[in-house]
C-alpha cells in the first residue's frame, strides 16, 4: 500500500503543477491578446501617419511605440510558446502517473501545499 501512497503523492504533484501551468498559460494568452491588439491599434496610428493625417512630430512617437508594441507582442509570444511547451509536459507526466496509479485521486483547488 505504501507504493500507492507513493504513487498518489506524486500524482497530486503532477496534478498541482498541471494546474500552475494552466493558469500560467491562460494569464499568458490574455497578455498576448492585449499585446495584439495594442500592435493592431499602433498599427491604424502608423497608417495614419503614412497617410500625412498625423501631425509630424508625433510621428516619431508612433514609430518609437511601434517598435515597443512588436517587442511586447513577440515577448508575450516567446513566453506562451514556452508556457505552452511546459503545460504539455505537465500534462503527459500526469497522463502517464495516471495509467500507473490507475485513478486520480482527488486534489483540493486550493493553493495551499501539503
Amino acid at each position: 500500500m505504501s507504493g500507492n501512497t507513493d504513487l498518489e503523492s506524486r500524482v497530486v504533484a503532477a496534478i498541482r503543477q498541471y494546474r500552475e501551468a494552466l493558469t500560467r498559460v491562460e494569464n499568458l494568452e490574455r497578455e498576448d491578446s492585449c499585446a495584439h491588439r495594442a500592435l493592431m491599434n499602433t498599427l491604424v496610428g502608423l497608417d495614419r501617419a503614412m497617410r500625412g493625417e498625423v501631425a509630424a512630430h508625433l510621428k516619431d512617437g508612433l514609430f518609437e511605440t511601434g517598435t515597443a508594441v512588436v517587442a511586447r507582442s513577440d515577448d508575450a509570444q516567446n513566453a506562451l510558446v514556452e508556457a505552452t511547451a511546459q503545460l504539455e509536459s505537465a500534462r503527459l507526466t500526469l497522463a502517464a502517473l495516471e495509467r500507473q496509479l490507475g485513478y486520480i485521486p482527488e486534489v483540493a483547488m486550493g493553493t495551499d501545499r501539503e
